[in-house]
Protein backbone atom coordinates (compact mmCIF):
# COMPACT_ATOMS: atom_id res chain seq x y z
CA UNK A 1 0.00 0.00 0.00
CA UNK A 2 2.86 2.79 0.45
CA UNK A 3 3.87 2.15 -3.40
CA UNK A 4 0.33 2.64 -3.87
CA UNK A 5 0.24 6.17 -1.95
CA UNK A 6 3.74 6.77 -3.08
CA UNK A 7 2.65 6.68 -6.95
CA UNK A 8 4.73 3.73 -7.95
CA UNK A 9 2.38 1.11 -7.97
CA UNK A 10 -1.32 2.20 -9.72
CA UNK A 11 -3.47 -0.90 -7.81
CA UNK A 12 -3.58 -4.33 -5.57
CA UNK A 13 -5.91 -6.77 -5.77
CA UNK A 14 -7.38 -7.08 -1.91
CA UNK A 15 -8.74 -10.22 -0.26
CA UNK A 16 -9.75 -9.68 3.10
CA UNK A 17 -7.74 -12.67 4.75
CA UNK A 18 -9.88 -12.45 7.95
CA UNK A 19 -12.71 -12.98 6.05
CA UNK A 20 -10.53 -15.97 4.44
CA UNK A 21 -9.74 -17.51 7.76
CA UNK A 22 -13.40 -17.57 9.12
CA UNK A 23 -14.88 -19.47 5.45
CA UNK A 24 -11.64 -22.37 6.15
CA UNK A 25 -12.26 -22.38 9.97
CA UNK A 26 -15.86 -23.11 9.03
CA UNK A 27 -15.30 -25.32 6.04
CA UNK A 28 -12.96 -27.40 7.86
CA UNK A 29 -15.39 -27.47 11.03
CA UNK A 30 -18.47 -28.52 8.28
CA UNK A 31 -15.92 -31.22 7.63
CA UNK A 32 -14.87 -33.25 10.73
CA UNK A 33 -18.77 -32.56 11.42
CA UNK A 34 -19.34 -34.88 8.52
CA UNK A 35 -21.67 -31.84 7.11
CA UNK A 36 -20.52 -31.01 3.16
CA UNK A 37 -19.06 -27.74 3.22
CA UNK A 38 -20.34 -24.95 1.83
CA UNK A 39 -18.85 -23.61 -1.53
CA UNK A 40 -19.71 -21.27 -3.98
CA UNK A 41 -18.11 -22.31 -6.99
CA UNK A 42 -18.02 -25.57 -8.68
CA UNK A 43 -17.03 -24.89 -12.13
CA UNK A 44 -13.38 -22.54 -12.21
CA UNK A 45 -11.06 -24.33 -9.91
CA UNK A 46 -9.38 -26.87 -12.31
CA UNK A 47 -6.00 -28.54 -10.36
CA UNK A 48 -5.51 -30.46 -13.93
CA UNK A 49 -7.17 -33.49 -12.52
CA UNK A 50 -10.48 -32.62 -11.68
CA UNK A 51 -12.53 -29.43 -11.16
CA UNK A 52 -12.37 -28.54 -7.08
CA UNK A 53 -15.20 -27.23 -5.42
CA UNK A 54 -14.40 -23.93 -3.93
CA UNK A 55 -15.10 -20.90 -1.98
CA UNK A 56 -14.01 -18.21 -3.73
CA UNK A 57 -14.10 -14.54 -2.21
CA UNK A 58 -14.92 -11.28 -4.35
CA UNK A 59 -11.31 -9.53 -5.12
CA UNK A 60 -11.42 -5.83 -4.95
CA UNK A 61 -9.80 -3.43 -6.55
CA UNK A 62 -7.67 -1.12 -4.10
CA UNK A 63 -5.87 2.07 -5.68
CA UNK A 64 -5.45 5.31 -4.55
CA UNK A 65 -8.36 6.44 -4.64
CA UNK A 66 -10.14 4.06 -2.36
CA UNK A 67 -7.50 2.24 -0.23
CA UNK A 68 -8.46 4.47 2.86
CA UNK A 69 -12.41 3.05 2.41
CA UNK A 70 -11.28 -0.18 1.92
CA UNK A 71 -8.64 -0.81 4.21
CA UNK A 72 -8.61 1.70 6.74
CA UNK A 73 -12.36 2.02 7.17
CA UNK A 74 -12.39 -1.72 6.95
CA UNK A 75 -10.50 -2.26 9.62
CA UNK A 76 -7.28 -3.79 8.26
CA UNK A 77 -4.77 -0.73 8.83
CA UNK A 78 -4.69 1.90 10.64
CA UNK A 79 -3.49 5.14 8.90
CA UNK A 80 -0.72 4.87 11.09
CA UNK A 81 0.33 1.58 9.60
CA UNK A 82 0.46 3.10 5.97
CA UNK A 83 3.40 5.97 6.88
Amino acid sequence: MKSIIAGQQTQTVYKDLRKLAEVAATMMDDSLKGKKPEVNDTKTYDNGTKVVPAYLLQPVSVDKSNYKQVLVDGGYYTEGDLK
